[in-house]
């Protein structure tokens, strides 16, 4: 009986202690039978955790033009025809003549955006960006283990990733997208190349293919997904040679594709020299970023070394032979760090000087290279012997929570513009692109004279910036300084006579001097340099306005309504010229014009409420 008592103790004993850990080890066995879904979520989270505060951020830099004032994005039509069937014109106000792209699919997710959110949806604008980046984290997790990553590394490697403080330009940036989404299409087509290469599907195979053109029509960085295949078919070693060859043929099948497609619309490449003795350089210098970017700059033109030859650049040079040599050596007792060097080379080495980028160097461009850096460490970490392991790992812990800090300090830098270009300028003090956009914010918010005092800056810093000088023209008219605004105009169109915008801001400053008559020819002038352009005449015409030509007025006004139909601007002119000769029944026409493509505009109900005639009821 004792014997029997004891045994239903021990039972009773063990069945009250043993049940949380019964629950431990179910819940351990469900996530070892659901491996992606439980990253899935942890990355989710980890993304949400680093990056939830960059909903706060508003439209900056290039946003303003590419998004928030671009006419192409209105309608499905206008964004086909404009990104579909011609290129997009790079700006060369950097490093040379910057070319022309072709990313119609990059475009298409900006019109996608605003039918989904609307134009003052920006927060929208930042969850496509971070739903593609927690994509991409996941994506990678999935092809590590493919290529025979132990699911630890591939699930370190890809957490590391996903929170590297270097990348927090290209997921916060809405107009980085680009590199979020070609990242994304050739992610992917290495997965369905990893499948091929076990069953030769030809369905699998078009998928490939349908993927290679995504990725190079998002980014041209795309064409890195050839040579990253040719990387996998080495680390996998699976599949046949004729199956190698099939899939290597289908990839350079899409790359000449593609390159047929931008040569038909046009697209081409900046104009510029390769700068292969500073590669060198610009390679450690990224690799620095990667691994701890203590500054972070959204416009790092200033950051490119000089391209001559010196000694720093040879032991550069050498240095980065020396690691490519290292990696080979050591290619059977570290495989995997051996992988991830290769494909940091393949990924960053075209942005060190080899391929020219206008801009010479930008820190979103080490999104898909840094992938390669994260994978070699994460391996590394975990190769290290019993007693060195645990250091190893915890100095990973540590990296991976300064990490985390600085991407959350960082996305916080992103709130206004003005806290973003000035925390730039810790890391590039001689931007003179970043003073000239900290000075516009700065105006922005009506504080003109340090507005003033960061234009000087930019102007110090590069002499001939155009832009600046004009800029300061603007500001000196807002100010009712037009002596002033009258000299800084002279010395932008001393730079660049054929600036239309410029000669029409001179041409009102001109009037406001009461220098009418020259005034007028300027008007004339922007009139002969952009027949098209309505705004010359809008402005010629309100200074005939002043002068009592109430017929050259009339004249312009109609000209500016032909070329523009749907400027409200002309109309109201028109209407209040007309409302001031007492004709309140000419006026009331356009007046209801205006309302139509300005619905309930203050100014013009004002207006109309002082008519003489009421408006019928519709």
């Amino acid at each position: 009986m004792k014997k029997k008592a004891s045994k239903r103790a021990a039972a009773s004993t063990s069945s009250g202690t043993a049940t949380p850990r019964t629950r431990l080890d179910t819940l351990l066995q469900w996530c070892g039978r659901h491996v992606s879904l439980c990253f899935a979520v942890a990355a989710a989270l980890w993304v949400l955790a680093l990056y939830w505060k960059a909903f706060k951020s508003p439209f900056v830099y290039d946003d303003l033009e590419q998004i928030l004032h671009n006419p192409a994005l209105l309608t499905w039509r206008d964004t086909f025809a404009r990104f579909f069937f011609l290129p997009v014109g790079f700006t060369s106000d950097f490093l040379g003549g910057g070319g022309f792209t072709y990313r119609p699919l990059y475009w298409v997710t900006f019109g996608i955006d605003r039918q989904l959110w609307g134009i003052a949806g920006v927060n929208g604008f930042h969850f496509t960006n971070l739903l593609l980046h927690w994509i991409n984290g996941v994506l990678l997790f999935q092809l590590l283990r493919r290529v025979n990553v132990s699911t630890r590394t591939a699930a370190i490697a890809a957490i590391l990733w996903l929170g590297l403080p270097i990348n927090t330009e290209a997921v916060v940036w809405i107009s980085a997208r680009a590199y979020l989404l070609s990242s994304f299409f050739l992610l992917l087509g290495l997965l369905f190349a990893s499948f091929y290469l076990v069953r030769e599907k030809r369905i699998t195979l078009a998928c490939y293919f349908a993927l290679s053109l995504g990725a190079i029509l998002s980014h041209e960085e795309g064409f890195l997904l050839l040579p990253l295949t040719l990387l996998l078919i080495y680390a996998t070693k699976r599949g046949s040679r004729s199956t190698w060859i099939r899939l290597a043929a289908t990839g350079l099948v899409a790359d000449l594709f593609c390159i047929g497609v931008k040569y038909w619309v046009g697209a081409h490449g900046g104009g510029g020299s390769h700068a292969l003795w500073s590669v060198g350089i610009v390679f450690w210098k990224y690799l620095g970023w990667i691994a701890a970017p203590v500054h972070m700059s959204i416009e790092r033109s200033t950051s490119l070394p000089a391209n001559h030859f010196s000694v720093a650049a040879v032991a550069a040079w050498a240095a980065a032979l020396a690691l490519i040599g290292a990696a080979f050596l050591l290619r059977r007792k570290a495989p995997i760090a051996t992988i991830g060097v290769a494909w940091v080379c393949i990924a960053l080495l075209p942005f060190c000087g080899f391929v020219f980028i206008y801009q010479g160097m930008a820190e979103r461009f080490l999104y898909l290279a840094s992938i390669g850096f994260t994978l070699a460490i994460a391996s590394l970490a975990g190769m290290n012997q019993r007693q060195w392991k645990g250091i190893a790992l915890g100095g990973l812990f540590l990296w991976m929570a300064w990490g985390a800090w600085r991407v959350r300090a960082r996305v916080l830098d992103w709130e206004t513009p003005v806290s973003l270009y000035q925390s730039s300028l810790a890391a590039t003090p001689h931007s003179a692109s970043i003073y000239y956009n900290l000075a516009f914010s700065l105006r922005e918010q009506g504080e003109l004279d340090k507005a003033i005092a960061n234009y000087r800056e930019a102007i110090r810093l590069r002499p001939t910036y155009q832009r600046a000088f004009a800029s300061l023209g603007e500001i000196y008219v807002q100010q009712g300084k037009p002596a002033i605004a009258l000299k800084e105009y002279e010395r932008a169109l001393q730079l660049q006579p054929d600036d239309t915008s410029t000669v029409i801001n001179y041409a009102i400053a001109l009037g406001d001097a009461g220098k009418r008559q020259r005034a007028e020819e300027e008007f004339k002038r922007a009139i002969r340099q952009a027949p098209q352009k309505s705004a010359a005449y809008i402005d010629l015409g309100n200074l005939y306005v002043q002068e009592d030509r109430e017929d050259d007025a009339i004249r312009c006004f109609q000209k500016a309504i032909e070329i523009n139909p749907d400027d409200p601007l002309s109309y109201f002119d028109m209407a209040v010229l007309f409302q001031r000769k007492g004709r309140d029944d000419l006026a009331l026409p356009f007046y209801k014009k205006v309302l139509r493509l300005k619905p309930d505009d203050p100014e013009t109900l004002l207006y109309m409420s002082q008519l003489h005639i009421q408006p019928e009821s519709n």
